[in-house]
């Protein structure tokens, strides 16, 4: 996790704010980020950090702002060729409300 989001984590804890961490947990296959990869999604859909960009990310951030309505985390399986990226790898992330 880079020091950037690290720092933004700390900040949305500090100020009792509400936040999603988004976490590539796995992946196989062709994929644009390695396992660990980390963003911080606010609720006005901004970020620190990124998973990979594309349309990886921008699932991500839509499935963020479900978890700020339920305020529950959950797993993501994604086929990335199915989200229209080229590398075409499989991706599991799990989308944390904190």
């Amino acid at each position: 996790m880079t020091k950037e989001v690290i720092r933004a984590v700390m900040e949305v804890l500090e100020k009792g704010e509400n936040g999603v961490l988004v976490t590539l947990c796995s992946t196989d296959g062709s994929t644009p980020r390695k396992p660990g990869a980390k963003m911080l999604v606010y609720p006005d859909s901004s970020i620190v950090g990124t998973i990979g960009g594309g349309s990886l990310e921008y699932q991500a951030i839509k499935k963020a702002q479900e978890v700020f309505r339920s305020k529950e985390s959950f797993y993501w399986h994604c086929d990335l060729g199915d989200l229209g990226m080229a590398c075409g790898g499989h991706g599991t992330v799990l989308i944390e409300y904190i």
